[in-house]
């Protein structure tokens, strides 16, 4: 069987699968395992076991269970409302403070626990804050949403430990070099907050409330445990002390801890957040095996080499190759599952990056930026769906979609100064490595 063949069926088959809703791990496994089969019959399904085997006995695929623990009990243990009305205190009188508010604890939220517990929990605490102060709805919904979404590139990030697993780069380095540019996003959004409340007021109401220096002074306890977490976890493998894994562990019984200094440490709490891990570190398996599988089976078909034989071929200039497999990502982006598309892509897409000369981190953060976008745009926007799930009953899905093109803009922004300055995805990781 010719390699054109087996690509056109391996990928053909995928998508066919993925439009008809097969899940993303079904289709992945199920079209390798076919693909298998047909090429070397029954003989070589053992090729399933082995690298099932290899990929669930790999110790440090334990980074996951631990860092989504981790966030599981930050969730449970009220941190968020604590971080929200100490920063405000701080930002009571600013005009737009809220939602500034609101990215700043998102961005200690993605420090501590990754994506997820930013939409989820300001979703439910800030979001009725701002509309009971009559804020902009799409100011409002559009800050939470952009904030919960850092969690994608800022460390530690779950999506930059599958990436890392499925590409092969250094998930410590992916770790640095995503810092950078999540900051210059937060950054952004609180810019772009202050600036339109200052030429549009009626957005943001100030708030009536009066705040003595004395409540401001006394809420910096509720910053401490937090910024003593950030500090472990981050701090630990940017200094070089622990791995990933070692600081995931680190991470996973402080916020243990801070459920019990809190008070929150009950069976419940324990069992919802162990189930919740399980779930998520199951999906994340299966994707991982599945995806790897599918790898090996492009590999030997010999498909991997075609493509690179085209790409050597193509005389174009490399950043047009770069700039269409980014518009290819945002547009997948668009309509499938994140790790959907980081599965499917990211195996083709960062070898040929190499080949093209391309730094493999830098590309893996700019990929990984396309896929903080992916979060926020419609259809599939996972960003989109949680907010629904969690937003007051008077906010429609069309006050939600609103919401996020200023967003989604300055996202863009971000992915292509990226794009243009490498080094600052680069400078942090080559200076600590």
């Amino acid at each position: 069987m010719s390699t054109e063949l087996i690509t056109l069926l391996l990928f053909g088959g995928l998508l066919i699968l993925l439009a008809l809703g097969v899940p993303v791990v079904f289709a992945l496994g199920g079209i390798s395992v076919f693909i298998t089969y047909l090429i070397g019959g029954s003989n070589d399904l053992y090729i399933v076991a082995t690298t099932t085997y290899r990929q669930i006995t790999d110790g440090g695929l334990i980074t996951i269970p631990l860092f989504l623990l981790m966030g599981n009990f930050l969730l449970h243990s009220g941190i968020s409302d604590r971080l929200f009305k100490a920063l405000n205190y701080w930002l009571s009188g600013v005009r737009g403070g809220l939602a500034v508010v609101t990215i700043g604890v998102c961005v200690a939220l993605a420090m501590c626990g990754g994506f997820g517990p930013g939409i989820l929990t300001m979703g439910l605490i800030a979001v009725p804050a701002m509309l009971k102060y009559s804020y902009n709805k799409s100011l409002a919904l559009g800050t939470v949403m952009a904030g919960g979404v850092l969690g994608t590139i800022i460390p530690p990030s779950i999506l930059m430990i599958v990436f890392g697993y499925i590409a092969r780069v250094s998930i410590g380095r992916l770790f640095f070099g995503g810092a950078i540019p999540g900051l210059i996003s937060a950054f952004l959004y609180i810019s772009y907050v202050l600036t339109r409340c200052f030429f549009q007021p009626q957005l943001a109401p100030k708030a009536s409330q009066e705040v003595t220096w004395k409540i401001r002074w006394a809420s910096l306890k509720e910053i401490v445990f937090p910024t003593l977490l950030v500090v472990l976890v981050l701090g630990s493998i940017f200094l070089g002390i622990a791995t990933p894994t070692e600081a995931a562990g680190v991470g996973a019984m402080g916020a243990c801890l801070m459920c019990v200094i809190y008070g929150r440490f009950t069976w419940k709490v324990i069992i919802d957040s162990c189930i919740e891990t399980m779930k998520v570190s199951g999906m994340a398996l299966w994707i991982l095996v599945s995806a790897t599988l599918f790898g090996v089976v492009y590999t030997s078909a010999g498909a991997q080499d075609m493509v690179m034989s085209i790409v050597q071929s193509v005389t174009v200039s490399p950043w047009i190759i770069l700039g269409t497999m980014q518009i290819m990502l945002l547009i997948f982006g668009m309509f499938m599952d994140d790790y959907a598309v980081v599965t499917i892509c990211a195996p083709i897409f960062v070898p040929i990056a190499k080949l093209l000369g391309f730094d493999p981190i830098w590309f893996s953060i700019v990929f990984i930026l396309n896929m903080q976008v992916a979060y926020l745009t419609p259809p599939f926007g996972w960003a989109l769906i949680l907010m629904r799930g969690v937003a007051p009953p008077e906010i429609s899905t069309r006050d939600i979609w609103r919401a996020v093109p200023p967003f989604v803009m300055m996202q863009l922004l971000v992915l292509v100064l990226t794009m243009i300055f490498p080094a600052l995805a680069l400078w942090l990781p080559n200076k600590m490595f």
